[in-house]
């Protein structure tokens, strides 16, 4: 029987009873993570995305013909009449002078598939699954900003000493330089920022897209930063620049699939603790908005997924193109990828979802061509070969991976949130899955996160939740850019999120109830324009995707001799547990054909370092 077949028997078996163990993963080498447990509740009606195995031979183009349904892909039209398929588009656009790379990577062969409302959307994915020639079908998962419910309250005013920036309200973000001065503060607990910013503090050749609401373009701390679409003419109707998007001059609505981007709180305020303009004498303060020189500070790209102008979180929205989103940062200069999304599925439910597989395709697509060119080759001008993608990831208060999907996936930067005390946020996820910690506020009415927000609200706001961390880990990651990757060759993705990892501070001792649980620790600016970096790569995996129940690594000579490696299975139990004693550079394996099949983290510990890895065994 076809692996799609027991690809969506699974699901169907699964959405009928009530699991407690992390359920095993596709046996598919090359395939993708499922998605478990999801009702009709967890996914938009009427779409489904579908990927063909191979390029239609006609024009699609759904007519109907006396009481037959034809789309122009034959394997297709067997469902059509059934499902009563009312249109279809490509869930990546045709993308003009960047087609070329996009069906190098099969990003063509996926389509959105619109039908009746009548036919649930589990049920039409698993009946196009059984279908030759469908490669996958599955549902279009609805998402949630990642800030916490709203709570009003007294806003206070911390001194903290003496500020390079001249922005009034730059003494309200304590979590740059925390004094401890008050009760629920404590000294230090914070990214350990203010004195990186007299020699980094943002550079216009990085580019960050905010997969997020729409940045509020009209706002007098953002606009100097806004990226700006050198190839597009404002409001001619053309498409100038060939990209395939027509008048994206400051990013794209891919909601209302136009160019007009609606301000959104979320999107404004995540936006704004990256790159708020510095030194203005205006709002607040940003982590890489520049010192107040024209032209300096990062570019803010908005690429809007979210639309509602009164939402801060619990905000539910489903869109199909929220891949193309990540997918047109790459295409259009940007090497960070900011999301403070995730999936609404299980929300009240101990259970939820693995990452999409049209979102870890374009996760991909984004960390292989961010910042190149259609050969992967690093182009000039651009700071990095290939581009980091960041995730909250999310508010459930639990260690369960399936909670924070999409940030669980091994390739992304999965954030968790701490108060102002190096406590764990109450709400924050945890797990053997983090990569890192950043300040994300509390929910007691001291310490939130203050930033810019829409006219609808005023100027600025304060919210908080892992929504609020991960953008302080992004704009962390900006001005490690600029130090290492601005005006150079050849600087990575995976040097910089090693430079982020091994810089991290530890929050074990403030945090005994989640040894090991909150990543690497709390990014520090600081201490990650610091870094030695010719002491990085200490270890490498031969492969996340480990298919032949062995697993394969390598340690450098700082790692080297006496070691112990852990590994947990997804829902964060030790699993297995062994004391090593490694060479440098050479290569070591590990027998793991008792584990079944799921998600897994290695802990490797030697000589005082800690290394923590993610991987998928099939």
């Amino acid at each position: 029987m076809k692996k799609t077949v027991l690809f969506f028997l699974m699901i169907i078996l699964i959405a009928s009873c009530h699991q407690e163990e992390i359920p095993s993963v596709s046996d598919k080498p090359e395939g993708n993570q499922l998605i478990f447990d999801l009702s009709d509740e967890d996914v938009l009606q009427g779409c489904i995305y579908v990927k063909l195995k191979e390029e239609p031979t006609e024009e699609v183009q759904v007519r109907s013909i006396g009481n037959t349904v034809r789309t122009g892909i034959k394997v297709l039209d067997r469902a059509a009449s059934s499902l009563k398929i009312e249109r279809m588009e490509r869930t990546f656009p045709y993308a003009g002078k960047f087609e070329e790379r996009t069906r190098k990577e099969g990003l063509h062969l996926w389509y959105n598939v619109w039908f009746s409302k009548d036919t649930s959307a589990t049920r039409a994915a698993a009946e196009v699954a059984f279908l030759d020639g469908i490669e996958m079908a599955v549902p279009v998962p609805k998402i949630v900003s990642r800030a916490r419910p709203e709570t009003v309250w007294d806003m206070y005013d911390v001194k903290a000493g003496e500020w390079l920036f001249n922005d009034p309200d730059l003494s309200k973000q304590w979590y740059f330089d925390n004094p401890g001065t008050e009760s629920w503060q404590r000294e230090g607990a914070d990214i350990r920022l203010v004195d990186v910013w007299k020699q980094y503090n943002g550079n216009p050749a990085i580019i960050v897209a905010v997969v997020d609401g729409g940045i509020n373009q009209e706002h007098p701390d953002l606009q100097d930063n806004l990226w700006t679409n050198p190839g597009e003419i404002p409001k001619n109707g053309i498409d100038d620049d060939g990209n395939g998007y027509i008048d994206d001059v400051h990013g794209y609505n891919f909601v209302d699939d136009n160019a007009i981007l609606v301000p959104h709180r979320h999107g404004t305020h995540v936006a704004g603790t990256i790159g708020a303009t510095n030194n203005n004498e205006t709002g607040i303060s940003s982590i890489a908005g520049g010192n107040g020189t024209p032209g300096s500070g990062v570019k803010l790209m908005s690429c809007q997924i979210l639309k509602s102008l009164t939402s801060t979180g619990g905000e539910v929205a489903s869109d199909p193109f929220i891949a193309a989103a990540i997918k047109y940062g790459a295409d259009n200069g940007a090497v960070i990828s900011q999301n403070s999304w995730g999936y609404a599925v299980g929300t009240g439910r101990n259970t939820s979802s693995y990452i999409n597989p049209v979102h870890k395709e374009a996760i991909d697509y984004f960390i292989k061509y961010a910042g190149c060119d259609n050969n992967g080759e690093q182009l000039d001008g651009s700071p990095m070969k290939g581009g980091i993608v960041l995730f909250a990831s999310g508010n459930a208060n639990t260690s369960d991976p399936r909670r924070a999907a999409p940030a669980d996936y091994d390739k992304v930067v999965a954030v968790a949130a701490i108060e102002a005390d190096y406590r764990k946020a109450s709400y924050s996820n945890y797990g053997t899955y983090m990569d890192i910690s950043a300040p994300g506020g509390a929910l007691n009415g001291d310490g939130r996160i203050w930033s810019t927000t829409t006219k609808l609200v005023g100027n600025y706001e304060y919210l908080a939740g892992t929504s609020m961390a991960c953008p302080l880990v992004s704009g962390v990651a900006a001005l490690v850019i600029e130090k290492y990757g601005v005006g150079k060759k050849g600087f990575t993705p995976e040097t910089l999120k090693e430079i982020l990892y091994q810089s991290a501070y530890d929050l074990d001792e403030y945090n005994p109830r989640y040894t090991g649980q909150l990543g690497h620790g709390c990014v520090d600016a600081t201490a990650a324009l610091k870094i030695d970096v010719s002491n990085l790569h200490p270890f490498t995996l031969k492969s996340n995707q480990v298919t032949d129940n062995t697993l394969i690594f390598s340690v450098s000579s700082s790692m080297a001799g006496n070691g112990e490696l852990t590994l947990y299975n997804g829902i964060g139990n030790k699993v297995l547990s062994l004391h090593l004693e490694l060479e440098a550079a050479s290569l070591h394996s590990v027998d793991i054909t008792k584990l079944s099949a799921g998600y897994y983290t290695l802990v490797y510990q030697a000589n005082g370092m800690e290394i923590r890895e993610k991987f998928i065994k099939y």
